[in-house]
């Protein structure tokens, strides 16, 4: 970015037949300054530091047969675009009048005039008056032919994406340091790095990093920041494993260590310590920094590992007690081993409906049952039931369509395991969630079995199915 060389005028000729300025309401000749020194938005890439922020702005009658007088003496400010305008009644009465503009171009943090330029300009009544220009010259500190050279610092830096410093600039004449110099900073590299007003230099968001340079200009020298944006490697994914998790409320079952699975947008892993962990429900099970969950309480906790905004994972966690009679049994449906699993549209999907009793004590077992399973068809369609560990249960599958799913069983089986109940083959039909629930309206005993009914617990879960 440079300044501009000149200020545009732009003059609307009018009729004045009283001796008194003209104002807004009586329509007088005015005079509009747009300085062409504008400083250009930060989304070109340039920007300047350290520069003007007013302008000064002197008119003068200058007109033959008339005592030169000051017609308006006054200062606005720049804006952010670098632009500043003011509108300056002047006298016109039946001929051509000529004023003598002059400029100046401010710092006002320390008064330093960093441009002046002056200029001629004839304004003819009742007639428009093209737009002039008034050249303008730099007379700052370090104009040209001062000898001036500018260097910048940090050199050769490596910024991780999103990392950013603050660049150092440094300006000498023949050794010694010159402050406030205007200096022009260009992007030359805008896909790797943000260049901000106050020289500070952010990386962006690269899956491939690369060499960034910023070039710095003053009057007669440059010099040019080198630095490396390295590669994307912010988290992207995050898994968990186990996909789930049964503990009891006693040792030695009362554990269970969870891992944390980070990786890029690329697929590559990064370290899972930039996983942080949370229960949902840290009265019924909590969980430490390092992923470690212990049982609290009978219940259900969701336990989240996350590294960063929408970046995380979760699943659920199932406390059961196993010194009371019956115990607590736990359902759970699982899709690839997993209490929140996802897919797409067309894909099939398996549910494995499980009843884990680890929580009731060794000398109970599972007896007959009757299980409903319910689902969303607008996501799901129900395809064939799989035999699990137990014999092949009866299918009703009358009410499949409409996401609901009945079968029943009979077997002693379920000492201190986790037998499948069923696997439940589906297609994707459609994205969301999958809203799917197992319900057990008879969990009664045959023969000696104890009903295991009242201690049941539910474990949540759901499948979420993307386009």
């Amino acid at each position: 970015m440079r300044r501009g060389a000149k200020v545009a005028l732009a003059l609307l000729g009018g009729t004045l037949a009283c001796a008194e300025w003209g104002g807004r309401g009586l329509g007088g000749p005015r005079l509009w300054i747009v300085p062409l020194v504008s400083v250009p938005v930060l989304d070109s890439g340039t920007v300047l530091v350290d520069d003007l922020d007013a302008l000064r702005v002197v008119v003068r009658s200058s007109s033959q047969g008339r005592a030169p007088g000051v017609v308006a003496d006054t200062t606005v400010p720049v804006d952010q675009a670098g632009n500043a305008g003011v509108t300056v009644p002047v006298l016109v009465a039946g001929a051509a009048q000529t004023f003598l503009v002059d400029l100046q171009g401010i710092r006002t943090r320390d008064g330093t005039v960093l441009y002046t330029g002056s200029d001629t300009v004839t304004v003819r009544p009742g007639l428009p008056t093209r737009v002039d220009s008034v050249p303008v010259a730099y007379i700052g500190p370090c104009g040209l032919g001062a000898g001036c050279r500018v260097s910048v610092t940090p050199q050769d830096t490596t910024l991780a994406p999103g990392g950013s410093f603050v660049m150092r600039l440094g300006i000498d004449s023949a050794g010694t340091g010159v402050a406030g110099v205007p200096v022009m900073l260009t992007n030359l590299t805008p896909d790797l790095i943000l260049v901000g007003p106050d020289r500070g230099i952010t990386a962006l968001l690269s899956p491939t990093g690369g060499a960034a340079r910023v070039a710095a200009a003053i009057r007669g020298a440059a010099d040019t920041l080198r630095l490396i944006v390295s590669a994307l490697t912010a988290p992207a994914t995050v898994l968990v494993s186990p996909g789930y998790a049964t503990l009891t409320t006693l040792a030695p079952g009362n554990t269970v260590q969870l891992a944390a699975t980070v990786t890029d947008i690329a697929g590559k892993p990064l370290s899972s310590s930039l996983a942080t962990w949370t229960s949902r429900a840290p009265t019924a099970a909590r969980v430490s920094s390092a992923g470690l969950v212990t049982a609290v309480a009978p219940g259900s906790a969701i336990v989240v590992a996350s590294a960063g905004p929408g970046i995380a994972d979760s699943l659920a966690i199932v406390v059961g007690d196993n010194t009371l009679p019956p115990g607590n049994p736990i359902a759970l449906a699982l899709d690839g081993g997993r209490s929140f699993g996802g897919g797409k549209v067309g894909q099939p999907i398996a549910i494995d409906v499980i009843m884990d009793l680890s929580a009731v004590p060794a000398t109970e077992l599972l007896g007959s049952y009757d299980a409903r399973f319910t689902w969303s068809t607008a996501v799901l369609r129900y395809d064939s039931t799989q035999a699990g560990s137990f014999g092949f249960p009866t299918v009703i599958p009358d009410t499949a369509a409409g996401g609901v799913l009945r079968f029943n069983a009979t077997d002693a089986l379920g000492k201190a395991g986790s037998p499948t109940l069923a696997r439940l083959w589906f297609t994707a039909a459609g994205p969301g969630q999958s809203n799917h629930q197992v319900t057990f309206t008879t969990l009664s005993a045959a023969v000696t079995l104890l009903d295991m009914l009242p201690g049941l617990l539910l474990a949540p879960g759901g499948v979420t199915i993307g386009p």
